[in-house]
């Protein structure tokens, strides 16, 4: 049973992976590319790591596939989030089928 249900999430990681990277190429701009293959990295990293933490029985291992997606689940957003601002700032104009709307503490971008 354990198995069929890593199988599953390895599956699910597959399919979130592989969206995201259709999406690489099929979105209009910097910023749709850059939201699609952050979630489908974050999605497809973190099915992998619940698959592989099914399957093993060592209690180390676990904690490193913990404290892996840990790091990256931090890191992943936070990079796509810091090149999508500086896209903003140095004049990437989104696409116009995109709304940017101008939020409450926003920056005064140029």
């Amino acid at each position: 049973m354990t198995t069929i249900l890593a199988n599953l999430c390895f599956v699910g990681a597959f399919l979130f992976l592989g969206v995201g990277t259709l999406g690489l190429f099929r979105m209009p701009d910097i910023y749709a590319r850059l939201q699609t293959v952050a979630l489908g990295d974050t999605l497809g990293v973190g099915l992998t790591a619940l698959g592989l933490l099914m399957l093993t029985t060592d209690r180390v291992i676990r904690i490193k596939l913990i404290m892996l997606v840990a790091i990256f689940w931090i890191i992943n957003p936070t990079i796509a989030h810091l090149v999508a601002k500086a896209s903003l700032v140095h004049g990437v104009d989104p696409t116009a089928e995109i709304k940017v709307e101008k939020g409450e503490g926003s920056w005064d971008l140029p």
